[in-house]
């Protein structure tokens, strides 16, 4: 059986006198700068030696700026860390590119391993002859109990959702001393998991700490940076109305 192998994600480089080149990216953390040490080299005086740097938290991809002279700039607006999404724009002094992240081709793949297991899992049609119908998606939802945010409450729709300061977070600390990156949750489908950052903050669930990450039940009280949150399940369409 012939098995599929998604291409690596890529960024298409326009240079600023024209010219369009292309650069998988095959390993990470992948580095952009002017020296021809990085993965990527822009011959350009305004991109720094070492410029920027794409990193992976679990399965997502961000673009980190080390501390460049001129600045990283995603969809131009100047950024510390940000998440990258397919056919985001890019800009290292006068160079722009494109990232394209590759999709993988998952649905086929699942709608057979569903079938193997369909004589334990299968779902039969009710007695009224009606068609059977599958229950609501639920979606996580974090609710302020205390603390500065932007928010008093927060819909966890991302496949990674981090909270700090920062311009991509999406539970949004405001305080003065907030740190950039607290904590992030993760979503793998119904299933949701807080997991610490590279800032090392202490995460508590239930008043217990928790290291690396850990798996969210609905009602869970998680305290991170200053803040308490309480973790809850919705129904999808209830929320979405």
């Amino acid at each position: 059986m012939s098995q599929h192998h998604p291409a690596p994600p890529r960024l298409l480089v326009r240079a600023p006198h024209g010219g369009t080149t292309e650069c998988e990216i095959t390993r990470i953390p992948f580095t952009i700068g002017r020296k021809h040490d990085n993965d990527l080299c822009l011959e350009d005086p305004a991109v720094s030696a070492h410029h920027a740097r794409i990193v992976q938290v679990q399965e997502v991809l961000f673009l980190e700026d080390l501390r460049s002279t001129n600045g990283s700039f995603v969809n131009e607006q100047k950024i510390d860390r940000r998440q990258l999404q397919d056919a985001d724009g890019l800009r290292f002094g006068g160079h722009r590119l494109i990232f394209r992240e590759q999709q993988v081709p998952a649905a086929k793949p699942a709608v057979a391993s569903e079938m193997l297991v369909a004589d334990k899992t299968m779902v039969v049609a009710s007695p009224s002859g009606g068609e059977s119908q599958a229950p609501p998606c639920k979606v996580g939802i974090v609710e302020i109990l205390s603390g500065k945010t932007g928010q008093s409450q927060y819909p966890l729709t991302k496949h990674v959702s981090l909270i700090g300061a920062q311009d991509d977070a999406v539970i949004t600390l405001t305080g003065w001393f907030a740190p950039k990156t607290a904590a992030m949750i993760s979503r793998r489908g119904e299933a949701y998991l807080v997991s610490q950052t590279e800032s090392g903050k202490r995460i508590l669930v239930n008043g217990r700490p928790v290291q690396r990450e850990h798996a969210l039940r609905h009602g869970d009280v998680v305290e991170v940076a200053g803040i308490t949150m309480r973790f809850v399940l919705r129904d999808e369409r209830s929320h979405a109305a």
